[in-house]
């Protein structure tokens, strides 16, 4: 089963822990976590949403989540292709200790994952069917020890492992559910300079 998602947890400590606990959400912080992310954009508040449904955003919208000892974004617009590659901005937008991202695109073949702790880069992976790793650093994860070829399932393994759940509908009894998880839906608008 393809999928596409695109998320950057920052967490103090153990980001399933946090996230399997159904956290409660708290939406002021959301809006200055949005504009944190996007410096001099405008943001406009277009509802609220379930992460199982934030997952794939638009290109113009950012799904943000704040909670007790946890923060979590989805936008492309953030996503790079190689996780070396995030924004510095992203790291430093909530001052967390541990930063993961995830990302994959199943009509492309492709997934990514990145790990960071207190600042430093400790694993990132990016590959796809072709033209293949387009970027392998760090140690590898536990999970990685027998992991699948095919990116795709790869990509789910990723999401098991570092999130907690799965897109592919393999559910475990301890899986963290994220039609239990509130988000905050914001379109982001440039801003436009009008000087001449």
């Amino acid at each position: 089963m393809a999928f596409n998602d695109t998320l950057v947890v920052s967490s103090d400590g153990n980001p399933i822990d946090v996230l399997r606990a159904c956290p409660v959400l708290d939406k002021p912080a959301t809006r200055l976590l949005a504009g944190r992310l996007f410096p001099g954009a405008a943001l406009e508040e277009i509802g609220d949403l379930l992460l199982a449904d934030a997952l794939d955003p638009p290109r113009d919208v950012v799904y943000v989540g704040c909670y007790a000892g946890l923060d979590l974004v989805c936008s492309w617009t953030l996503t790079p292709q190689r996780p070396s590659q995030l924004d510095p901005v992203v790291h430093a937008a909530t001052g967390r200790r541990q930063t993961l991202l995830h990302a994959a695109h199943g009509d492309a073949a492709w997934c990514s994952f990145g790990l960071w702790r207190d600042g430093e880069l400790m694993r990132a992976l990016s590959v796809c069917a072709d033209p293949g790793v387009l970027e392998d650093t760090g140690e590898r994860l536990p999970f990685e020890s027998d992991a699948p070829q095919d990116p795709v399932e790869l990509g789910d393994r990723a999401l098991q492992a570092l999130m907690g759940f799965s897109c592919a509908g393999h559910d475990r009894l301890d899986d963290v559910d994220p039609e239990l998880i509130p988000v905050v839906a914001y379109r982001v608008v440039s801003v436009v300079s009008t000087a001449s």
